[in-house]
């Protein structure tokens, strides 16, 4: 009787300091959980983005456009940055006005990008002699941060164009 008592009294203070050691040790890992990452952007700083973008797009200026395009860049999965520039260029060059509108904007946001889904509506007036073209489709667009601003890393469009 003595040595289940002289057990029970040597093997109880065990448990009971691992009770407290546990009870000690969920709060400390719980305070040690290092805060989430922050996300890449804000709402605001994407749709700043945007506003340039279509502004730019607009006035045709073509170096000021390209500028929020990363090095990396390329469109519908194939044109790098020359070609992007080539393209642009010539559309740039063939259009006397260019009204670009951006129709419901998804935006998602994520630590490491952006994506942002559309509608698009460009209305051409071409130079002289020609007839007005609007072109509607669908886009999007993978933004990424590159020396702390927002560029354009992929962009992917379908679009029909109407007589």
């Amino acid at each position: 009787m003595k040595a289940i008592i002289l057990t029970i009294s040597l093997i109880f203070p065990l448990f009971v300091g691992t009770q407290i050691q546990s009870q000690m040790v969920v709060p400390n890992l719980s305070a040690s959980n290092p805060p989430l990452p922050s996300l890449m952007a804000t709402e605001q700083e994407v749709r700043q983005f945007f506003d340039k973008y279509i502004e730019r797009y607009n006035k045709k200026d073509i170096d000021a456009f390209l500028w929020l395009f990363s090095l990396k860049a390329i469109q519908n999965q194939q044109n790098g940055l020359p070609e992007i520039r080539e393209i642009y260029s010539n559309f740039f060059n063939q259009s006397r006005e260019l009204r670009y509108l951006l129709e419901d904007p998804k935006i998602e946001i994520y630590q490491n990008a952006v994506e942002v889904k559309a509608r698009y509506v460009i209305d051409q007036i071409p130079e002289e002699g020609r007839q007005k073209k609007v072109w509607r489709g669908s886009v999007r667009w993978v933004l990424i941060k590159e020396n702390g601003a927002l560029k354009i890393l992929s962009v992917d469009y379908q679009h029909q164009k109407t007589p």
